[in-house]
């Protein structure tokens, strides 16, 4: 076997360890030779013995079974997806493709240590999510007889720090309908609160689910269809569920107009065929080289800000403030807003006011200034 450790002496005399794995260097702390080829012996016996062990294990275990040696995390990996429901396979399958994992898929199980799960745990692109299957990932293999023991005991894996995540409060809830014009939304929105249903599910909700003589409503929750009861829950209809329900259409679905075929349509012309899918995931592809392009630009407009005015409007919800402080970096006329109770898609969520900024910026700066106006929100 071939010895990790060299040992080589600098001036002055004192006689240093090189580890020709690393190639780290460390002093021995002593001039005399033969002190010094004893204890990089002893260094080299103590890496041997491990390796040694290790090495007639393996052939132990590919006497005894031939596929225990050869399985790689990639086996696991795929054994796992196949397994539980079939609607978790695609999720399972987006984590393992993931970055974090890149490292782990060609190595073997019976080489594992710590430091490879550790590797996973830290990249700078790993997350909750990446803990959670590393770990449901690490136990399976454990479960199937494919680990002879932990790699990791419970103890050493590190904490999960999640993000507190607060449900719609009463007063919000209020705030809501009151501000609703479309009746019927106003109405699947306090269905939505009195059920504790999730969209998808009330806006499939119809009449046939209700039993009138009983006082009984059930629904499928779609997210559990999969399950033995089949998702549904079932519920009383209390005073104030009668009264959403005394305000809904006698028959059918309770909400036929929530989702219209013309809604329908719209979404699958914009996102049909090869270029809707591109259009839409473009933004993101297209991040890396978009950087590329524009870093170099950075020196500049050092001094040389762009002159069009611009608002930048971010979602309280979203990416707030800082689309104003994103903007200044490159623009010198900008003026900034949060919309409050807003996501991501402004647009989409708040047209009227985006609609009503613009317009007011165009007429702020269009009869002085023709250099244009911009606006861009996040």
């Amino acid at each position: 076997m071939k010895e990790r450790f060299k040992m080589f002496r600098r001036k002055g005399g004192m006689f240093y360890a090189r580890d020709t794995a690393t190639m780290s260097k460390e002093s021995l702390g002593t001039k005399d030779r033969e002190q010094a080829s004893r204890l990089v012996a002893a260094k080299n016996q103590a890496q041997e013995q491990p390796a040694l062990n290790k090495g007639m294990a393996k052939v132990y275990l590919a006497a005894a079974s031939p596929e225990f040696a050869l399985r790689t995390w990639t086996d696991v990996m795929e054994k796992y997806v196949t397994s539980g429901a079939e609607s978790s396979k695609d999720r399972k399958e987006r984590a393992f493709r993931s970055r974090p994992y890149v490292g782990l898929h060609k190595l073997k199980l019976i080489d594992t240590a710590a430091e490879h799960l550790f590797a996973v745990l830290e990249h700078k692109k790993a997350g909750n999510s990446t803990h959670h299957y590393l770990r449901r990932l690490h136990n399976f293999a454990l479960h199937l007889g494919w680990l002879l023991a932990p790699v990791m005991a419970e103890a050493a894996w590190p904490a999960v720090h999640s993000k507190k995540f607060c449900a719609v409060t009463e007063d919000e809830h209020l705030r809501i309908i009151e501000k609703e014009t479309n009746l019927e939304r106003r109405l699947y929105y306090q269905m939505l609160w009195e059920t504790g249903g999730s969209q998808s599910d009330i806006a499939h909700l119809s009449w046939d689910r209700i039993d009138r003589d009983n006082e009984v409503i059930q629904f499928q929750r779609q997210k559990l269809a999969h399950r033995g009861s089949g998702g549904m829950t079932c519920m009383r209809i209390g005073p104030r569920l009668q009264g959403v329900l005394d305000q809904l259409p006698r028959k059918g679905d309770l909400f036929p107009k929530i989702i219209t075929e013309e809604d329908l349509s719209e979404t699958l012309r914009t996102f049909s065929g090869r270029e809707g899918v591109l259009g839409s995931m473009g933004v993101y592809r297209a991040a890396f080289t978009s950087i590329e392009q524009t870093e170099p630009l950075a020196r500049l407009l050092v001094g040389h800000k762009v002159p069009v005015p611009v608002v930048a409007l971010g979602g309280e919800k979203g990416l707030g403030k800082n689309v104003e402080r994103m903007l200044k970096l490159v623009a010198k006329n900008v003026e900034g807003e949060v919309i409050s109770k807003c996501g991501h898609f402004l647009p989409e969520e708040y047209p009227e006011v985006v609609v009503r900024h613009i317009l007011a910026l165009a007429a702020k700066h269009t009869s002085n200034d023709r250099s244009g106006v911009a606006m861009s929100n996040v």
